[in-house]
C-alpha cells in the first residue's frame, strides 16, 4: 500500500525547507569489511552513479536518566577505521551516506534553489527499497539480522529575511523576545518523546541559528531533528518511528512558528 501523507499535517505552499535527512543506525555486522563498500555502492549505484568519502559518524545514542559528570573522552580503536561514503544522484538533490552502522537518505536545495522537495512519502519509500536492499546484501554474507538501535529524522530550514536585524517574534513564538531585535543567535533545547506507557523513547532537538547563504545572504536556520530507538530492531520498527518522527516535526514547526510566518509561507492546512 503507498504511503499517503495525512491529511490533519500543516502544509505550506513555499516552506523554507532546504534539507531532509531520514536514516538509521545499526550495529556493524560481523562479516563486513570496509574493502566491500564497492559492493554496497553496486546497491545503489544506477541511481547514485557519483561517490565522494567523507569522514564516519560516530555512533549516536539518546540515554535517560541522571546526568553523569563529564569525563575526559578517550578514543580507543581495536580495529580498522571506517569511511563514510556518499551516494550522491547526478543531480546532486539526493544522495545516500552509508558507513558500517548507518544508512541515511539525504534531500537538499540545489542550484538556484528552486528543486522540488519529492515530499516525505516519496523519500520513505525510497529509502524502505534502500535499506532492505541493504539488509539483503548483509544476509548474504552471514546470517546475522540487521539490528537497528536509533532512527533519526532531521529537517532543517533555511528562513530568508528580507531586513537585517531580524525580530525573532516575527518568525518564532514563545521565545519572550517581543520587539527584541537581534544580531546573532545561537538558540537550543530538547524534549523528550515518550511512548504510550509514558517511557522515554527518544528526544526532539530545536536549534536556531544566525547564518549565511552561498550568495551571502543572512538567514535564520531552523533544525528540527527527532532521534531515539524503535520499538524493535527490525526494519518495520524503524520506518514507524521515522513517520512518527516527521509528524512530530511538521506539527513543531507549525507550534513554534508564527502565523505571520505561515502566511509568508502559503499555509494551505
Amino acid at each position: 500500500m503507498p504511503n499517503t501523507r495525512p491529511e490533519h499535517l500543516p502544509d505550506y505552499l513555499t516552506p523554507p525547507l532546504h534539507e531532509v535527512v531520514i536514516g538509521v543506525q545499526f550495529s556493524p555486522p560481523k562479516e563486513y569489511h570496509q574493502i566491500r563498500a564497492g559492493e554496497v555502492w553496486a546497491l545503489y549505484k544506477r541511481e547514485f552513479p557519483k561517490v565522494q568519502e567523507q569522514p564516519a559518524l560516530e555512533p549516536a545514542f539518546e540515554t535517560f536518566g541522571i546526568p553523569s559528570t563529564p569525563k575526559p573522552r578517550v578514543n580507543l580503536i581495536t580495529g580498522a577505521s571506517h569511511d563514510r561514503y556518499w551516494f550522491v544522484a547526478d543531480e546532486g538533490d539526493e544522495l545516500i551516506q552509508f558507513q558500517q552502522d548507518r544508512l541515511l537518505h539525504n534531500w537538499r536545495r540545489v542550484g538556484d534553489q528552486t528543486n522540488a522537495y519529492p515530499r516525505f512519502e516519496k523519500m520513505i519509500e525510497r529509502f524502505s527499497e534502500e535499506i532492505r536492499s541493504l539488509e539483503k546484501y548483509f544476509a548474504s554474507l552471514s546470517s546475522e539480522a540487521l539490528a537497528i538501535t536509533q532512527c533519526e529524522i532531521t529537517y532543517l530550514n533555511h528562513i530568508r529575511i528580507e531586513t537585517w536585524p531580524p525580530k525573532l517574534d516575527d518568525w518564532f513564538q514563545g521565545l519572550s523576545l517581543a520587539g527584541t531585535s537581534i544580531d546573532d543567535a545561537n538558540i537550543g533545547f530538547r524534549q523528550i518523546i515518550r511512548d504510550d506507557n509514558q517511557q522515554p523513547i527518544g528526544r526532539i532537538t530545536h536549534e536556531i541559528t544566525a547564518g549565511l547563504t552561498r550568495e551571502g545572504v543572512r538567514i535564520l536556520i531552523l533544525n528540527l531533528t527527532v532521534r531515539g530507538a524503535p520499538e524493535g530492531p527490525d526494519i518495520e520498527s524503524a520506518l514507524r518511528f521515522l513517520k512518527n518522527g516527521r509528524e512530530l516535526i511538521v506539527n513543531r514547526f507549525t507550534e513554534i512558528t508564527t502565523k505571520k510566518a505561515h502566511s509568508i509561507w502559503g499555509r494551505k492546512a
